[in-house]
């Protein structure tokens, strides 16, 4: 009984290699002509690997006075075979699996529910101890994919509503009280600082831009940072390496380049250029605890 099961199982599992290996071109190829092409195309192999599962079954299979047994398993393993190779084959079109992973173990893994199948329908301690198998292999494959797919979820959800993945940048100025952050839709990213003693006019600006928002020298390209574009730019001089002092006709302006992002503070012309250097200088991303809980705000 053990060699028999042995040949049923390793039977099926050349069923499975040769049903991928032969129908993921097929497949493939009936792409160009439309859904109804690849239809017709899945279906015929699930039939050729239906009939062949049925001859496997009549001599290697479970041993069975009835003849529709045979028929039945020989069914079953073609049918659910083929569709779960199916979903595999998808999965990796989905998932770009092949950029990734070797052509070998991603035809490995859509022949493997052919033997799988075979095994269940052995009763006893095959069927008990593949159950056992399969289970801990779905357990572990959700436990390794759930956090990556929950993040890609979130990361998703985050491009949709804000528009970057880039925290928000802040900073800490005596006098000043952070505001909740504005997101633009964008890689541009406001955040406001307000006069503790409530004085009108003397708003503090820090803006986030992606490394792209200024190419090269702020001042040679003669304009001020998008976020400042309608305002008219009156001066423009490099004060440190990295950093540009830009003036408008309603604004002074700071602006540095840090790493890969612009980051640079405004407020009115009247108000002390220190000012902006504290600003600047005490200027870092948000961090992961304060990220999150604006996350909260803004995420519906």
């Amino acid at each position: 009984m053990p060699a028999r099961t042995i040949r049923h199982v390793a039977s099926a599992a050349v069923l499975g290699v040769a049903t991928a290996l032969i129908g993921t071109p097929m497949v493939i190829a009936s792409s160009f002509g439309g859904g109804t092409a690849v239809l017709l195309v899945l279906g015929l192999v699930t039939v050729a690997a239906v009939t062949l599962a049925i001859g496997i079954d009549r001599v290697t299979g479970p041993p069975d006075p009835d003849p529709f047994g045979s028929f039945a398993r020989g069914v079953t393993l073609g049918l659910v075979g083929t569709g779960a190779a199916a979903l595999v084959g998808v999965v990796v079109v989905r998932s770009d699996l092949r950029s990734a992973l070797p052509d070998a173990l991603l035809l490995a893994a859509a022949a493997l529910p052919f033997p799988c199948v075979a095994a269940l329908q052995w009763p006893g301690v095959v069927r008990r101890g593949t159950t056992l198998v399969i289970v801990t292999c779905v357990a572990a494959s959700v436990a390794a994919w759930f956090p990556g797919a929950r993040q890609g979820w979130q990361d998703e959800r985050v491009l949709t509503e804000v528009g970057t993945l880039e925290r928000p940048w802040v900073t800490t100025v005596d006098g000043y009280v952070r505001q909740s952050p504005q997101h633009t839709g964008g890689e541009l990213i406001v955040t406001p600082h307000l006069p503790v003693d409530g004085v009108r006019g003397g708003e503090l600006q820090l803006f986030r831009d992606a490394a792209t928002a200024v190419e090269g020298d702020p001042c040679a390209a003669g304009a001020a940072p998008r976020a400042l574009a309608v305002e008219t730019l009156r001066s423009c001089r490099q004060v440190a390496e990295h950093r540009w002092s830009v003036t408008t006709d309603v604004s002074q302006v700071l602006l540095g380049r840090e790493g890969d992002a612009w980051v640079w503070v405004a407020t009115a012309p009247d108000e002390p250029t220190g000012l902006l250097d504290t600003a600047l200088d005490g200027a870092r991303p948000m961090t992961g605890d304060e990220y999150d809980a604006w996350l909260d705000e803004v995420l519906p």
